[in-house]
């Protein structure tokens, strides 16, 4: 009996993988019906591995599609499940219900959102393998990422910030229910994009590290703003994030810090703590190099106002402060010591890079951000920006900032150099 309800769920699953990674199905409502039954399918631990017993051809098919650009396609929910396939590997991503939720009444035990991690190593392999085909699978994957988590994030900020405002009135006229659910499903989105980037800097780190590549500085660049404005945002003192939190409204119950914070912090230890040196160091220069980098975001992972002294213990935390230490069953001993290394490892960075910046004239720096020297020039047309302002304007344009020329290559800039290296803006 057994062996006949597995045989059923892997046929029923080759028929799913067969028809999702179909092309000619172009019908809205037929593809987002095999989505769905596609995401139902990996959240439970026996239909899963029926898809893991279909033939290999079939499941990177599958993948393959899973991980085409999400721009012009429904990909919240593509993004779900490969989270799914991921949740149970990430740092701190061992849960079925968040911390904060655990004293709620459950809604409904078999929903998918509520099962038991069960993540799957044989599908996550074929996600690295694909990644790291051609030079093109890859950059615009993680671009479509980045993008979805750059709009998502920034929605959540702005529908936070009418919230407060509306809680402030002194009528008390809170926002309809419809627009906190959006907000809510803004924030699991932003999470959920978070843990993407997690799964694919852990299988594939060269992606990011590996500057021989020639989209992988300017990724590693991306990926540095967008996880320091996020950290900005949802850490500093008395700020808007924490006011709504407070408020525990109807809605948006999921919204709190733990889930988007270790998030966060898995990229980061991955980046920071658990590769080779040499790809640490890399990864370090770019986080201090980003100008919304703050250390006091780093420090307040472990309860801590302020960076600690160099070559001194780190305090016992605040219990009133949010603290990664007070969630000892939900973060591992080993994931806690890594999280103390980084703040270890970026406070002594910090200060010698402090130390080591010569102070720059107002001439010599980006006249975009006016936060980085200049160090690229654009040809034909001679003008200059810091790598990290027009890395980010040619994702979208390629036209000069200044002369709207069209920007044929940028080269290497130093003051008072006479050589150049030069990449094309193609």
């Amino acid at each position: 009996m057994e062996h006949g309800y597995e045989e059923t769920l892997t046929r029923l699953a080759a028929i799913l993988a067969k028809h999702f990674a179909d092309t000619r199905i172009v019908g809205t409502d037929i593809r987002d019906s095999l989505m769905q039954a596609l995401a139902s399918y990996v959240c439970y631990p026996h239909s899963l591995r029926a898809v893991e017993r279909i033939p290999e051809e079939q499941r990177i098919a599958m993948v393959r599609n899973l991980l085409a650009p999400y721009e012009q396609r429904p990909w919240a929910q593509t993004n779900w499940i490969l989270v799914r396939l991921w949740r149970g590997c990430g740092f701190g991503y061992r849960y079925t219900r968040l911390p904060h939720l655990l004293k709620t009444k459950l809604e409904d035990a078999n929903l998918p959102s509520l099962q038991k991690p069960c993540p799957s190593t044989l599908l996550q392999q074929h996600m690295a393998d694909l990644l790291r085909q051609g030079p093109d699978v890859a950059p615009s994957f993680l671009n479509s990422v980045l993008n979805q988590l750059n709009w998502a994030f920034s929605e959540f900020i702005g529908m936070i910030q009418e919230i407060q405002q509306a809680a402030e009135r002194l009528e008390r006229n809170f926002v309809d229910s419809r627009q906190l659910k959006v907000c809510a499903t803004c924030f699991d989105l932003s999470v959920s994009l978070l843990r993407v980037l997690e799964m694919t800097i852990t299988l594939v780190p060269e992606i990011f590290l590996d500057w021989t590549r020639p989209t992988s500085e300017m990724l590693l660049r991306r990926l540095a703003q967008l996880l320091n404005q996020v950290l900005n945002r949802v850490t500093a003192e008395r700020n808007l994030f924490d006011r709504v939190v407070t408020l525990r409204l109807p809605g948006l119950e999921s919204v709190d810090h733990y889930p988007i914070l270790v998030a966060v912090t898995g990229i980061l230890v991955q980046l920071l703590v658990r590769g080779p040196a040499s790809e640490r160091e890399q990864a370090t220069s770019v986080l201090l190099a980003d100008p919304c980098f703050q250390l006091r975001s780093i420090c307040y992972l472990l309860g801590q106002p302020e960076p600690p002294a160099p070559g001194t213990a780190l305090p016992a935390p605040d219990r009133k402060r949010f603290s990664l230490q007070s969630y000892a069953d939900y973060i591992s001993a080993d994931e806690l010591a890594q999280v103390e290394q980084m703040l270890a490892h970026l406070t002594s960075a910090s200060a010698q890079a402090a130390a080591a910046s010569l102070p720059t004239s107002e001439e010599d720096l980006c006249p975009i951000c006016y936060a980085h020297p200049i160090s690229a020039v654009f040809q034909p047309c001679g003008h200059k920006s810091c790598k990290a302002c027009i890395n980010q304007h040619l994702m979208n344009n390629k036209d000069c900032f200044f002369c709207k020329a069209t920007i044929v290559s940028v080269e290497d800039w130093e003051k008072g150099a006479n050589t150049s290296t030069t990449s094309s803006a193609a």
